[in-house]
Protein backbone atom coordinates (compact mmCIF):
# COMPACT_ATOMS: atom_id res chain seq x y z
CA UNK A 1 0.00 0.00 0.00
CA UNK A 2 2.47 2.13 0.68
CA UNK A 3 4.08 1.93 -2.73
CA UNK A 4 1.07 2.61 -3.93
CA UNK A 5 0.76 6.05 -2.20
CA UNK A 6 4.17 6.97 -3.49
CA UNK A 7 3.19 6.12 -6.88
CA UNK A 8 0.18 8.14 -6.75
CA UNK A 9 1.66 11.18 -5.08
CA UNK A 10 4.69 10.92 -8.01
CA UNK A 11 1.45 10.88 -10.40
CA UNK A 12 0.00 14.15 -8.74
CA UNK A 13 3.62 16.03 -8.55
CA UNK A 14 3.38 15.85 -12.73
CA UNK A 15 -0.05 17.14 -12.55
CA UNK A 16 0.90 19.76 -10.62
CA UNK A 17 3.91 20.34 -13.04
CA UNK A 18 1.57 20.37 -15.71
CA UNK A 19 -1.03 22.86 -13.91
CA UNK A 20 1.96 25.01 -13.26
CA UNK A 21 2.39 25.13 -16.71
CA UNK A 22 -1.34 25.77 -17.61
CA UNK A 23 -1.45 28.52 -15.81
CA UNK A 24 1.91 29.75 -17.47
CA UNK A 25 -0.21 30.03 -20.61
CA UNK A 26 -3.40 31.04 -19.01
CA UNK A 27 -2.93 34.49 -20.87
CA UNK A 28 -3.46 32.80 -24.39
CA UNK A 29 -6.34 30.97 -22.96
CA UNK A 30 -7.85 34.38 -21.41
CA UNK A 31 -7.29 36.23 -24.58
CA UNK A 32 -9.36 33.00 -26.84
CA UNK A 33 -11.90 32.80 -23.78
CA UNK A 34 -12.84 36.89 -24.25
CA UNK A 35 -12.70 36.39 -27.96
CA UNK A 36 -15.35 34.16 -27.95
CA UNK A 37 -17.91 36.71 -27.17
CA UNK A 38 -19.51 36.93 -30.27
CA UNK A 39 -19.96 40.30 -31.62
CA UNK A 40 -23.58 42.04 -31.14
CA UNK A 41 -25.64 41.89 -34.41
CA UNK A 42 -27.00 45.32 -34.43
CA UNK A 43 -30.50 45.28 -34.96
CA UNK A 44 -31.67 47.11 -38.61
CA UNK A 45 -34.38 49.16 -37.41
CA UNK A 46 -31.95 50.86 -34.30
CA UNK A 47 -28.42 51.84 -34.78
CA UNK A 48 -25.52 50.41 -32.21
CA UNK A 49 -24.19 51.07 -29.27
CA UNK A 50 -22.96 55.06 -29.67
CA UNK A 51 -20.43 53.63 -27.02
CA UNK A 52 -19.15 50.44 -29.12
CA UNK A 53 -19.12 48.82 -25.89
CA UNK A 54 -21.05 45.71 -27.15
CA UNK A 55 -24.30 46.74 -25.20
CA UNK A 56 -26.69 45.36 -28.27
CA UNK A 57 -27.23 42.04 -27.03
CA UNK A 58 -27.68 40.46 -23.17
CA UNK A 59 -25.11 38.33 -23.79
CA UNK A 60 -22.92 41.25 -24.63
CA UNK A 61 -23.35 43.24 -21.96
CA UNK A 62 -22.59 40.87 -19.31
CA UNK A 63 -19.68 38.99 -20.66
CA UNK A 64 -18.16 42.27 -21.47
CA UNK A 65 -19.00 43.83 -17.87
CA UNK A 66 -17.01 40.63 -16.82
CA UNK A 67 -14.20 41.48 -19.08
CA UNK A 68 -14.37 44.81 -18.07
CA UNK A 69 -14.56 44.51 -14.14
CA UNK A 70 -11.95 41.42 -14.41
CA UNK A 71 -9.52 43.55 -15.94
CA UNK A 72 -9.89 45.80 -12.73
CA UNK A 73 -10.93 48.59 -15.08
CA UNK A 74 -13.94 49.82 -13.17
CA UNK A 75 -14.48 53.09 -14.58
CA UNK A 76 -15.71 51.13 -18.09
CA UNK A 77 -17.49 48.47 -15.86
CA UNK A 78 -19.73 50.78 -14.56
CA UNK A 79 -21.17 51.89 -18.21
CA UNK A 80 -22.98 48.38 -18.18
CA UNK A 81 -25.10 49.33 -15.16
CA UNK A 82 -28.20 51.69 -15.18
CA UNK A 83 -27.71 54.81 -14.66
CA UNK A 84 -28.81 56.62 -11.55
CA UNK A 85 -29.12 60.88 -10.97
CA UNK A 86 -26.15 62.05 -8.47
CA UNK A 87 -24.30 58.99 -8.71
CA UNK A 88 -20.97 58.95 -7.26
CA UNK A 89 -18.37 57.44 -9.54
CA UNK A 90 -16.36 55.15 -6.15
CA UNK A 91 -18.94 53.52 -4.90
CA UNK A 92 -19.66 52.30 -8.34
CA UNK A 93 -16.08 51.26 -9.19
CA UNK A 94 -16.87 48.90 -5.56
CA UNK A 95 -20.24 48.37 -7.03
CA UNK A 96 -18.90 46.50 -10.11
CA UNK A 97 -15.66 44.73 -8.00
CA UNK A 98 -18.39 43.15 -5.78
CA UNK A 99 -20.70 42.39 -8.56
CA UNK A 100 -18.03 40.59 -10.49
CA UNK A 101 -17.32 38.70 -7.13
CA UNK A 102 -20.80 37.46 -6.86
CA UNK A 103 -21.23 36.21 -10.29
CA UNK A 104 -18.16 34.80 -9.76
CA UNK A 105 -19.70 32.64 -6.73
CA UNK A 106 -23.28 32.08 -7.41
CA UNK A 107 -24.02 32.95 -10.87
CA UNK A 108 -25.61 29.34 -12.31
CA UNK A 109 -25.44 27.86 -16.07
CA UNK A 110 -23.07 29.28 -18.57
CA UNK A 111 -22.58 33.03 -20.48
CA UNK A 112 -23.37 31.36 -23.94
CA UNK A 113 -26.97 30.29 -22.46
CA UNK A 114 -27.87 34.27 -22.38
CA UNK A 115 -29.68 35.23 -25.25
CA UNK A 116 -28.06 36.78 -28.34
CA UNK A 117 -30.89 38.50 -29.70
CA UNK A 118 -31.08 42.11 -29.67
CA UNK A 119 -35.05 42.20 -28.86
CA UNK A 120 -34.11 39.91 -25.80
CA UNK A 121 -36.08 37.53 -27.39
CA UNK A 122 -35.71 33.55 -25.52
CA UNK A 123 -36.36 30.64 -28.02
CA UNK A 124 -40.20 31.57 -29.27
CA UNK A 125 -40.91 34.35 -26.46
CA UNK A 126 -42.05 37.64 -27.51
CA UNK A 127 -39.53 40.78 -27.47
CA UNK A 128 -38.87 42.10 -24.16
CA UNK A 129 -37.63 45.24 -22.69
CA UNK A 130 -36.43 43.38 -19.26
CA UNK A 131 -35.00 39.76 -19.22
CA UNK A 132 -33.94 37.94 -16.17
CA UNK A 133 -31.14 35.46 -16.54
CA UNK A 134 -28.52 33.44 -14.03
CA UNK A 135 -31.40 31.96 -12.45
CA UNK A 136 -30.34 28.49 -11.37
CA UNK A 137 -32.17 25.14 -9.97
CA UNK A 138 -31.10 23.38 -7.36
CA UNK A 139 -29.98 23.04 -3.68
CA UNK A 140 -26.96 25.80 -3.99
CA UNK A 141 -27.82 29.65 -3.65
CA UNK A 142 -27.82 31.75 -7.23
CA UNK A 143 -27.98 35.36 -8.12
CA UNK A 144 -29.94 36.59 -11.18
CA UNK A 145 -29.39 39.71 -12.79
CA UNK A 146 -31.90 41.75 -14.45
CA UNK A 147 -31.64 43.75 -17.47
CA UNK A 148 -33.13 46.84 -19.17
CA UNK A 149 -33.68 47.62 -22.37
CA UNK A 150 -33.03 51.61 -22.87
CA UNK A 151 -32.49 54.31 -25.17
CA UNK A 152 -29.62 56.17 -24.99
CA UNK A 153 -28.46 58.77 -27.53
CA UNK A 154 -29.76 59.34 -30.94
CA UNK A 155 -32.33 56.57 -30.16
CA UNK A 156 -29.94 53.28 -30.00
CA UNK A 157 -30.93 50.76 -27.90
CA UNK A 158 -28.82 49.11 -25.40
CA UNK A 159 -29.06 46.77 -22.29
CA UNK A 160 -28.14 47.74 -19.24
CA UNK A 161 -27.37 45.54 -15.53
CA UNK A 162 -30.73 47.11 -13.86
CA UNK A 163 -30.60 48.97 -10.29
CA UNK A 164 -32.91 45.99 -8.88
CA UNK A 165 -30.00 43.79 -9.08
CA UNK A 166 -27.55 46.55 -8.32
CA UNK A 167 -29.60 47.25 -5.06
CA UNK A 168 -28.98 43.69 -3.72
CA UNK A 169 -25.19 43.67 -3.89
CA UNK A 170 -24.26 45.19 -0.65
CA UNK A 171 -26.14 42.35 0.97
CA UNK A 172 -25.77 39.97 -1.13
CA UNK A 173 -21.87 39.95 -1.05
CA UNK A 174 -21.70 40.07 2.91
CA UNK A 175 -22.89 36.29 2.72
CA UNK A 176 -20.69 35.26 0.84
CA UNK A 177 -18.54 32.80 2.33
CA UNK A 178 -15.14 33.80 0.77
CA UNK A 179 -15.90 37.31 1.20
CA UNK A 180 -15.19 37.08 4.84
CA UNK A 181 -12.56 34.13 4.19
CA UNK A 182 -10.72 37.08 2.18
CA UNK A 183 -10.89 39.32 6.00
CA UNK A 184 -8.51 37.21 7.45
CA UNK A 185 -6.40 36.46 4.80
CA UNK A 186 -3.11 38.55 4.17
CA UNK A 187 -3.40 41.05 2.62
CA UNK A 188 -1.15 40.61 -0.38
CA UNK A 189 -3.16 37.23 -1.45
CA UNK A 190 -5.57 39.03 -1.55
CA UNK A 191 -4.56 42.13 -3.29
CA UNK A 192 -2.54 40.79 -5.68
CA UNK A 193 -4.14 39.48 -8.65
CA UNK A 194 -2.79 37.85 -11.61
CA UNK A 195 -5.38 37.96 -14.70
CA UNK A 196 -7.94 39.47 -13.06
CA UNK A 197 -8.25 36.89 -10.01
CA UNK A 198 -6.95 36.84 -6.53
CA UNK A 199 -3.42 35.08 -5.62
CA UNK A 200 -4.82 33.31 -2.69
CA UNK A 201 -7.16 31.45 -5.58
CA UNK A 202 -4.56 30.18 -7.69
CA UNK A 203 -2.56 28.93 -4.88
CA UNK A 204 -6.03 27.18 -4.05
CA UNK A 205 -6.47 25.51 -7.00
CA UNK A 206 -2.84 24.27 -7.62
CA UNK A 207 -2.78 22.83 -3.90
CA UNK A 208 -6.22 21.11 -4.91
CA UNK A 209 -5.45 19.24 -8.19
CA UNK A 210 -3.56 16.50 -5.98
CA UNK A 211 -6.32 16.17 -3.57
CA UNK A 212 -9.09 15.73 -6.75
CA UNK A 213 -6.70 13.48 -8.32
CA UNK A 214 -6.40 11.22 -5.23
CA UNK A 215 -10.41 11.58 -4.51
CA UNK A 216 -10.54 10.65 -8.44
CA UNK A 217 -8.92 7.35 -7.59
CA UNK A 218 -10.59 6.24 -4.91
CA UNK A 219 -13.88 6.89 -6.47
CA UNK A 220 -12.77 4.85 -9.21
CA UNK A 221 -11.44 2.36 -7.24
CA UNK A 222 -14.76 2.12 -5.49
CA UNK A 223 -16.96 1.98 -8.55
CA UNK A 224 -14.40 -0.88 -9.67
CA UNK A 225 -15.40 -3.14 -6.02
CA UNK A 226 -18.72 -2.46 -6.64
CA UNK A 227 -19.06 -3.86 -10.33
CA UNK A 228 -16.80 -6.76 -8.97
CA UNK A 229 -19.27 -7.61 -6.14
CA UNK A 230 -22.47 -7.03 -8.32
CA UNK A 231 -21.04 -9.18 -10.85
CA UNK A 232 -20.35 -11.83 -8.34
CA UNK A 233 -23.94 -11.66 -7.13
CA UNK A 234 -25.21 -11.99 -10.36
CA UNK A 235 -23.21 -14.84 -11.04
CA UNK A 236 -21.18 -13.32 -13.90
CA UNK A 237 -17.84 -14.19 -14.85
CA UNK A 238 -15.38 -11.97 -12.46
CA UNK A 239 -13.68 -9.31 -14.86
CA UNK A 240 -9.82 -9.09 -15.28
CA UNK A 241 -8.31 -7.92 -12.02
CA UNK A 242 -6.42 -4.33 -12.39
CA UNK A 243 -3.59 -3.07 -10.13
CA UNK A 244 -4.96 -0.88 -7.08
CA UNK A 245 -1.91 1.55 -8.70
CA UNK A 246 -4.12 2.15 -12.16
CA UNK A 247 -4.78 5.63 -12.70
CA UNK A 248 -7.13 5.05 -15.80
CA UNK A 249 -9.79 7.28 -17.39
CA UNK A 250 -12.15 6.96 -15.08
CA UNK A 251 -10.08 8.29 -12.21
CA UNK A 252 -8.79 11.43 -14.49
CA UNK A 253 -12.58 12.10 -15.24
CA UNK A 254 -14.00 12.17 -11.38
CA UNK A 255 -10.74 13.92 -10.24
CA UNK A 256 -11.48 17.01 -13.31
CA UNK A 257 -15.10 16.58 -12.33
CA UNK A 258 -14.39 17.11 -8.46
CA UNK A 259 -11.65 20.23 -9.27
CA UNK A 260 -14.08 22.09 -11.17
CA UNK A 261 -16.95 21.18 -8.49
CA UNK A 262 -13.94 23.23 -6.35
CA UNK A 263 -13.03 26.03 -8.48
CA UNK A 264 -16.74 26.64 -8.44
CA UNK A 265 -16.79 26.72 -4.51
CA UNK A 266 -13.95 28.82 -4.54
CA UNK A 267 -15.63 31.78 -6.56
CA UNK A 268 -13.11 31.57 -9.50
CA UNK A 269 -13.35 33.83 -12.46
CA UNK A 270 -16.85 33.17 -14.34
CA UNK A 271 -14.59 33.17 -17.72
CA UNK A 272 -12.05 30.76 -16.78
CA UNK A 273 -14.98 28.49 -15.64
CA UNK A 274 -16.66 28.95 -18.75
CA UNK A 275 -13.33 27.46 -20.34
CA UNK A 276 -13.09 25.01 -17.70
CA UNK A 277 -16.50 24.23 -18.39
CA UNK A 278 -16.14 23.31 -21.81
CA UNK A 279 -13.33 21.03 -21.39
CA UNK A 280 -15.02 19.28 -18.93
CA UNK A 281 -17.71 18.38 -21.48
CA UNK A 282 -15.75 17.37 -23.90
CA UNK A 283 -14.16 14.90 -21.02
CA UNK A 284 -17.86 14.29 -20.31
CA UNK A 285 -18.65 13.40 -24.29
CA UNK A 286 -15.34 11.16 -24.34
CA UNK A 287 -16.02 9.59 -21.60
CA UNK A 288 -19.73 8.86 -22.58
CA UNK A 289 -18.45 7.69 -26.09
CA UNK A 290 -15.86 5.18 -24.46
CA UNK A 291 -18.55 3.59 -21.90
CA UNK A 292 -21.08 3.44 -25.23
CA UNK A 293 -18.77 1.90 -26.99
CA UNK A 294 -17.70 -0.44 -24.33
CA UNK A 295 -21.87 -1.40 -23.72
CA UNK A 296 -21.94 -2.61 -27.41
CA UNK A 297 -18.55 -4.13 -27.15
CA UNK A 298 -20.25 -6.47 -24.79
CA UNK A 299 -23.34 -6.60 -26.14
CA UNK A 300 -21.99 -7.71 -29.42
CA UNK A 301 -19.37 -10.77 -27.65
CA UNK A 302 -23.03 -11.83 -26.09
CA UNK A 303 -24.57 -12.06 -29.71
CA UNK A 304 -21.56 -13.03 -31.35
CA UNK A 305 -21.38 -16.55 -28.64
CA UNK A 306 -25.05 -17.31 -29.12
CA UNK A 307 -24.63 -17.52 -32.69
CA UNK A 308 -21.71 -19.23 -32.84
CA UNK A 309 -23.25 -22.06 -30.33
CA UNK A 310 -25.79 -22.10 -32.96
CA UNK A 311 -24.08 -21.86 -36.06
CA UNK A 312 -25.17 -19.03 -37.97
CA UNK A 313 -22.02 -17.60 -39.07
CA UNK A 314 -22.94 -15.09 -41.05
CA UNK A 315 -25.28 -13.61 -38.76
CA UNK A 316 -22.26 -13.40 -36.09
CA UNK A 317 -19.99 -11.62 -38.70
CA UNK A 318 -22.48 -8.97 -39.55
CA UNK A 319 -22.98 -8.34 -36.01
CA UNK A 320 -19.12 -7.37 -35.74
CA UNK A 321 -19.23 -5.27 -38.93
CA UNK A 322 -22.70 -3.61 -37.80
CA UNK A 323 -20.62 -2.90 -34.26
CA UNK A 324 -17.84 -0.93 -35.88
CA UNK A 325 -20.32 0.89 -38.29
CA UNK A 326 -22.39 1.85 -34.81
CA UNK A 327 -19.64 3.12 -33.00
CA UNK A 328 -18.67 5.37 -35.97
CA UNK A 329 -22.00 6.34 -36.08
CA UNK A 330 -21.87 6.95 -32.47
CA UNK A 331 -18.68 9.16 -32.55
CA UNK A 332 -20.15 11.39 -35.13
CA UNK A 333 -23.14 12.37 -33.26
CA UNK A 334 -21.79 13.06 -30.40
CA UNK A 335 -19.01 15.23 -32.01
CA UNK A 336 -21.65 17.20 -33.82
CA UNK A 337 -23.31 17.94 -30.02
CA UNK A 338 -19.98 18.56 -28.93
CA UNK A 339 -19.82 21.47 -31.63
CA UNK A 340 -23.21 22.76 -31.31
CA UNK A 341 -23.49 23.02 -27.56
CA UNK A 342 -20.00 23.37 -26.26
CA UNK A 343 -17.63 24.90 -28.65
CA UNK A 344 -20.76 26.60 -30.29
CA UNK A 345 -20.45 26.67 -33.61
CA UNK A 346 -22.68 26.79 -36.28
CA UNK A 347 -23.97 23.21 -36.53
CA UNK A 348 -25.75 24.47 -40.10
CA UNK A 349 -22.84 25.59 -41.71
CA UNK A 350 -20.68 22.92 -40.33
CA UNK A 351 -23.29 20.40 -41.78
CA UNK A 352 -23.03 22.11 -44.81
CA UNK A 353 -19.03 22.10 -44.95
CA UNK A 354 -19.47 18.49 -43.91
CA UNK A 355 -21.32 17.58 -47.23
CA UNK A 356 -18.64 19.26 -49.78
CA UNK A 357 -16.18 18.05 -47.44
CA UNK A 358 -17.39 14.84 -47.82
CA UNK A 359 -18.08 15.37 -51.65
CA UNK A 360 -14.14 15.58 -51.95
CA UNK A 361 -13.45 13.15 -49.85
CA UNK A 362 -15.29 10.74 -51.36
CA UNK A 363 -14.12 12.00 -55.02
CA UNK A 364 -11.01 11.28 -52.98
CA UNK A 365 -11.63 7.71 -51.58
CA UNK A 366 -13.65 6.29 -54.16
CA UNK A 367 -11.46 3.06 -53.49
CA UNK A 368 -12.53 3.01 -49.67
CA UNK A 369 -16.14 3.23 -50.03
CA UNK A 370 -15.44 0.80 -52.44
CA UNK A 371 -14.40 -1.30 -50.17
CA UNK A 372 -16.65 -0.73 -47.54
CA UNK A 373 -19.56 -1.49 -49.56
CA UNK A 374 -18.04 -4.88 -50.65
CA UNK A 375 -17.64 -5.92 -46.86
CA UNK A 376 -21.17 -4.87 -46.48
CA UNK A 377 -21.96 -7.18 -49.61
CA UNK A 378 -19.95 -10.19 -48.61
CA UNK A 379 -21.58 -10.40 -45.03
CA UNK A 380 -25.20 -10.13 -46.22
CA UNK A 381 -24.55 -12.44 -49.09
CA UNK A 382 -23.08 -14.84 -46.98
CA UNK A 383 -20.05 -15.33 -49.78
CA UNK A 384 -17.50 -15.49 -46.44
CA UNK A 385 -17.75 -15.96 -42.88
CA UNK A 386 -15.24 -15.41 -40.17
CA UNK A 387 -13.35 -19.12 -40.05
CA UNK A 388 -14.18 -20.09 -43.80
CA UNK A 389 -11.10 -21.96 -45.71
CA UNK A 390 -11.34 -20.60 -49.19
CA UNK A 391 -9.07 -18.98 -51.81
CA UNK A 392 -9.68 -15.55 -53.21
CA UNK A 393 -7.79 -15.06 -56.53
CA UNK A 394 -4.47 -16.63 -55.88
CA UNK A 395 -4.45 -16.67 -52.27
CA UNK A 396 -5.55 -19.35 -49.74
CA UNK A 397 -6.08 -19.55 -46.33
CA UNK A 398 -8.70 -19.14 -42.84
CA UNK A 399 -10.42 -15.49 -42.94
CA UNK A 400 -9.87 -14.35 -39.36
CA UNK A 401 -11.64 -10.86 -39.59
CA UNK A 402 -14.24 -9.28 -42.39
CA UNK A 403 -13.64 -5.34 -41.71
CA UNK A 404 -15.12 -1.88 -43.34
CA UNK A 405 -11.95 -2.19 -45.92
CA UNK A 406 -10.08 -5.13 -46.27
CA UNK A 407 -10.52 -8.97 -45.20
CA UNK A 408 -7.61 -10.62 -43.87
CA UNK A 409 -6.73 -14.05 -44.50
CA UNK A 410 -4.28 -16.69 -42.32
CA UNK A 411 -2.78 -18.39 -45.41
CA UNK A 412 -1.05 -22.29 -45.06
CA UNK A 413 2.31 -20.11 -44.13
CA UNK A 414 0.85 -18.60 -41.40
CA UNK A 415 1.11 -15.14 -42.79
CA UNK A 416 -2.29 -12.48 -42.59
CA UNK A 417 -3.04 -11.25 -46.11
CA UNK A 418 -5.16 -8.48 -46.22
CA UNK A 419 -7.42 -8.12 -49.20
CA UNK A 420 -9.41 -5.04 -49.85
CA UNK A 421 -13.11 -5.66 -49.88
CA UNK A 422 -13.48 -4.17 -53.36
CA UNK A 423 -11.33 -6.71 -54.78
CA UNK A 424 -12.87 -9.65 -52.85
CA UNK A 425 -16.49 -8.74 -54.10
CA UNK A 426 -15.19 -9.14 -57.79
CA UNK A 427 -12.20 -11.83 -57.33
CA UNK A 428 -13.14 -15.66 -58.39
CA UNK A 429 -14.06 -16.66 -54.84
CA UNK A 430 -13.61 -20.39 -53.87
CA UNK A 431 -15.10 -21.23 -50.56
CA UNK A 432 -14.49 -24.58 -49.24
CA UNK A 433 -17.10 -24.28 -46.35
CA UNK A 434 -20.18 -24.87 -48.38
CA UNK A 435 -18.91 -28.35 -50.09
CA UNK A 436 -20.84 -31.36 -48.69
CA UNK A 437 -18.49 -33.47 -50.26
CA UNK A 438 -15.05 -34.13 -51.60
CA UNK A 439 -13.58 -34.89 -55.27
CA UNK A 440 -11.34 -38.30 -54.71
CA UNK A 441 -9.90 -38.70 -58.24
CA UNK A 442 -6.71 -41.00 -59.04
CA UNK A 443 -5.14 -42.38 -62.31
CA UNK A 444 -3.83 -45.53 -62.42
CA UNK A 445 -1.15 -46.50 -65.04
CA UNK A 446 -1.17 -49.97 -66.15
CA UNK A 447 1.95 -51.32 -68.44
CA UNK A 448 1.01 -52.19 -72.04
CA UNK A 449 2.17 -55.93 -71.72
CA UNK A 450 -0.64 -56.87 -69.81
CA UNK A 451 -3.47 -58.43 -71.14
CA UNK A 452 -7.25 -57.41 -71.90
CA UNK A 453 -8.48 -59.99 -69.06
CA UNK A 454 -6.13 -58.61 -66.43
CA UNK A 455 -6.82 -55.24 -66.83
CA UNK A 456 -10.57 -56.32 -66.72
CA UNK A 457 -9.76 -57.79 -63.73
CA UNK A 458 -7.70 -54.85 -61.87
CA UNK A 459 -10.57 -52.51 -62.97
CA UNK A 460 -13.00 -55.25 -60.84
CA UNK A 461 -10.92 -55.20 -57.63
CA UNK A 462 -10.89 -51.33 -57.75
CA UNK A 463 -14.43 -51.06 -57.95
CA UNK A 464 -14.80 -53.04 -54.82
CA UNK A 465 -12.24 -51.01 -53.23
CA UNK A 466 -14.76 -47.84 -53.35
CA UNK A 467 -17.74 -50.11 -53.19
CA UNK A 468 -16.53 -51.08 -49.38
CA UNK A 469 -15.39 -47.98 -47.65
CA UNK A 470 -18.22 -46.24 -46.10
CA UNK A 471 -17.20 -42.84 -46.53
CA UNK A 472 -17.17 -43.24 -50.38
CA UNK A 473 -20.55 -42.12 -52.53
CA UNK A 474 -21.75 -45.16 -54.02
CA UNK A 475 -23.60 -42.60 -56.51
CA UNK A 476 -20.85 -41.10 -58.23
CA UNK A 477 -18.00 -43.88 -57.47
CA UNK A 478 -16.66 -45.26 -60.88
CA UNK A 479 -13.78 -46.97 -62.41
CA UNK A 480 -12.88 -46.86 -65.62
CA UNK A 481 -10.45 -47.49 -68.46
CA UNK A 482 -9.71 -43.68 -69.68
CA UNK A 483 -7.52 -44.04 -72.52
CA UNK A 484 -4.45 -45.42 -73.80
CA UNK A 485 -1.72 -43.35 -73.50
CA UNK A 486 1.38 -42.45 -74.49
CA UNK A 487 3.64 -45.00 -72.70
CA UNK A 488 0.58 -46.47 -70.11
CA UNK A 489 -2.81 -47.94 -70.07
CA UNK A 490 -4.97 -44.95 -67.68
CA UNK A 491 -7.30 -46.38 -65.71
CA UNK A 492 -9.09 -43.60 -63.70
CA UNK A 493 -10.88 -44.01 -60.18
CA UNK A 494 -13.17 -41.55 -59.18
CA UNK A 495 -15.48 -41.18 -56.41
CA UNK A 496 -16.56 -38.57 -53.70
CA UNK A 497 -15.74 -38.71 -50.22
CA UNK A 498 -18.95 -37.77 -48.30
CA UNK A 499 -17.03 -35.57 -45.29
CA UNK A 500 -16.48 -31.51 -45.49
CA UNK A 501 -13.24 -31.75 -43.68
CA UNK A 502 -10.39 -31.89 -45.41
CA UNK A 503 -8.08 -33.08 -43.22
CA UNK A 504 -10.53 -36.73 -42.47
CA UNK A 505 -10.81 -36.42 -46.61
CA UNK A 506 -6.89 -36.90 -46.38
CA UNK A 507 -6.98 -40.00 -43.98
CA UNK A 508 -9.91 -41.41 -45.84
CA UNK A 509 -7.92 -40.70 -49.40
CA UNK A 510 -4.74 -42.42 -47.80
CA UNK A 511 -6.92 -45.72 -46.97
CA UNK A 512 -7.98 -45.64 -50.35
CA UNK A 513 -4.58 -45.17 -52.27
CA UNK A 514 -3.22 -47.85 -50.07
CA UNK A 515 -6.11 -50.42 -50.73
CA UNK A 516 -5.05 -49.94 -54.36
CA UNK A 517 -1.57 -50.98 -53.89
CA UNK A 518 -2.52 -53.76 -52.30
CA UNK A 519 -4.80 -54.61 -55.39
CA UNK A 520 -1.92 -54.35 -57.63
CA UNK A 521 0.54 -56.01 -56.06
CA UNK A 522 -1.80 -58.92 -55.49
CA UNK A 523 -3.17 -59.30 -59.18
CA UNK A 524 0.47 -58.93 -60.59
CA UNK A 525 -0.14 -55.76 -62.70
CA UNK A 526 2.80 -53.55 -63.06
CA UNK A 527 2.66 -49.68 -62.86
CA UNK A 528 3.50 -48.04 -65.77
CA UNK A 529 7.04 -46.14 -65.25
CA UNK A 530 7.73 -43.12 -68.09
CA UNK A 531 10.92 -43.95 -69.90
CA UNK A 532 12.35 -45.03 -73.17
CA UNK A 533 13.18 -48.92 -74.07
CA UNK A 534 15.44 -49.78 -76.44
CA UNK A 535 14.73 -52.94 -77.97
CA UNK A 536 17.00 -55.32 -80.41
CA UNK A 537 15.74 -58.31 -82.44
CA UNK A 538 15.41 -59.88 -85.61
CA UNK A 539 11.83 -60.51 -85.24
CA UNK A 540 9.50 -58.93 -87.22
CA UNK A 541 6.81 -56.24 -85.71
CA UNK A 542 4.39 -57.58 -87.57
CA UNK A 543 2.82 -61.00 -88.24
CA UNK A 544 3.09 -62.29 -91.75
CA UNK A 545 0.24 -64.27 -91.91
CA UNK A 546 -2.70 -61.49 -90.87
CA UNK A 547 -0.10 -59.16 -92.64
CA UNK A 548 -1.21 -61.44 -95.98
CA UNK A 549 -4.53 -61.31 -95.19
CA UNK A 550 -4.86 -57.73 -94.95
CA UNK A 551 -3.34 -57.38 -98.64
CA UNK A 552 -5.61 -60.19 -100.00
CA UNK A 553 -8.55 -58.42 -99.22
CA UNK A 554 -7.33 -54.86 -100.26
CA UNK A 555 -6.89 -57.05 -103.47
CA UNK A 556 -10.19 -58.20 -103.46
CA UNK A 557 -11.60 -54.86 -102.72
CA UNK A 558 -10.12 -53.61 -106.16
CA UNK A 559 -11.99 -56.45 -108.51
CA UNK A 560 -14.08 -55.34 -110.72
CA UNK A 561 -15.73 -58.35 -110.55
CA UNK A 562 -16.85 -58.09 -107.03
CA UNK A 563 -20.39 -56.08 -107.05
CA UNK A 564 -20.54 -53.01 -105.15
CA UNK A 565 -16.76 -52.69 -105.47
CA UNK A 566 -15.92 -50.81 -108.37
CA UNK A 567 -13.55 -47.79 -109.01
CA UNK A 568 -15.52 -44.76 -109.56
CA UNK A 569 -14.76 -42.75 -112.93
CA UNK A 570 -12.78 -39.87 -112.77
CA UNK A 571 -14.48 -36.61 -113.02
CA UNK A 572 -14.81 -34.59 -116.82
CA UNK A 573 -12.57 -31.93 -115.31
CA UNK A 574 -10.08 -34.26 -113.97
CA UNK A 575 -7.39 -34.70 -116.81
CA UNK A 576 -5.40 -38.04 -116.46
CA UNK A 577 -1.35 -37.62 -116.81
CA UNK A 578 0.22 -38.18 -120.27
CA UNK A 579 2.99 -40.50 -119.97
Amino acid sequence: MQSVIVRSFSVLQKICILLTLAVSTAPVVHAQILQRAPAATPSPAAPSDPLELNRETPRGTVISFVRAAQSENYDLAVQYFEPRRRANIEPERELAQRLLAILNARFRGSLESITNDPTGRQESEPPRDQIVVGVGRGLSESFPIYLVHEDVAHGAKVWLISRQTLDQVPEVYDSLRFAQLEKRLPGFLVKTRFLGMPLWQWIAILLFAPVALLLGWLAALLVRLGSHRIRRALGLAPLQTEPLRRFGPTAVLGAVIIHYYFVYLIGASILYREYYRDLLLILLAFALYWAITKITYWLSVRMWNRLTDRGRFAERSLVSLSRRVLDVAIFFVIALVVFKDVLNWNLTAALAGLGIGGLAIGLGAQKTFENMMGGISILTDRALLVGDVCKIGDQRGMVEDIGLRSTKLRTEERTLVSIPNGTVATAILENFRLRDKILFRQTVRLRYDLSPDHVRYVSEQLRQVLTRHPKVDDGSARVRLLKLGENAIEVEVYAYILTREYREFLGVQEELILQAMDVLENSGAAVAVPGQTTMVTRDAWVDPQKAAAAQKAMEKSRDPGVPGNQRPELAADIVPPKH
